[in-house]
């Protein structure tokens, strides 16, 4: 029986990526250019599962992208569409919570992720640390600046007859945060920490690096916070709101976030700007 073929643009990139894998010359790697990975040439869908595995080691993961990254920005087109294909998984499990807020939608979200993805790559050199990670977050802020577009279209009551006010949609995990922020249950910072590395791309250790603490305090931190979010969310002060024009343009560690130092800020208005 006939396949019933692609659904969505993440599933016509992983087709492509299937198709250009298979047959007598496959999309390949070359795994002698990196320790650790078998010594021959590797398609790119068997490169895909092995840099997946956890028996594979960070330098290996970031060396074999740095060079695909350098084949996709010189060759384009078919190079491309491999890395695409590589980091697939990652961009799937980036905009999952905004395509299971507007499944409606989940095309056309999709479809910005690859379109943020094609665009990171113009802006992110293959020597850049934690590629899979930055290329990822950068698609996903595209495909989120959709999402937060139209969710503030929803939110004009003029559009509604007789002055009657759009029903909420399903409280988003950054929305939700964005409110807690502006409400003063945690700081802006935590929300970056809790935003990156339970709803985003991020590590606890990438993130710990980037607050310049230990990945224990960091964890403890993010617990602390996490705490004071749900007790917050169980309360009579909770209501939930469609909380789309005031929110920061970057709330999330990758765009800036806390200082490097690991020095607390006071807290801001969810608007102000991250330095």
């Amino acid at each position: 029986m006939p396949n019933a073929g692609p659904s969505g643009p993440f599933d016509t990139l992983e087709e492509t990526f299937r198709l250009l894998c298979a047959g007598p010359k496959p999309l390949a790697f070359d795994g002698r250019q990196v320790p650790g990975l078998p010594q021959r040439e590797i398609p790119l869908d068997e490169l895909r599962a092995v840099l997946l595995h956890p028996s594979t080691g960070h330098p290996a993961r970031q060396r074999a992208l740095s060079v695909l990254v350098d084949r996709a920005r010189s060759d384009g087109g078919a190079a491309t569409v491999g890395l695409a294909g590589m980091l697939l998984p990652g961009l799937r499990r980036a905009v999952s919570p905004l395509c299971a807020v507007r499944p409606d939608r989940a095309a056309d979200i999709e479809a910005e992720a690859i379109a943020g993805l094609v665009e990171a790559l113009a802006v992110t050199g293959p020597e850049r640390p934690r590629l899979a990670a930055r290329l990822c977050w950068l698609a996903r802020a595209r495909a989120k600046g959709l999402f937060e577009t139209e969710l503030s279209e929803l939110a004009h009551v003029g559009a509604y007859p007789d002055g009657e006010a759009p029903p909420l949609p399903v409280a988003h995990p950054d929305l939700v945060l964005a409110q807690a922020v502006a409400e003063e249950v945690i700081t802006e910072r935590d929300a970056a920490l809790i935003g990156d590395t339970r709803f985003g791309v991020m590590s606890l250790d990438e993130a710990a690096a980037r607050l310049g603490i230990a990945r224990w305090a960091t964890f403890k931190r993010r617990r602390r916070a996490e705490q004071a979010l749900a007790a917050w969310l169980g309360s009579d002060d909770y209501e939930r709101k469609l909380f789309v024009q005031s929110r920061a343009e970057n709330p999330y560690l990758g765009g800036g976030g806390r200082s490097r130092d690991g020095r607390d800020q006071h807290r801001r208005p969810i608007h102000a700007p991250t330095h």
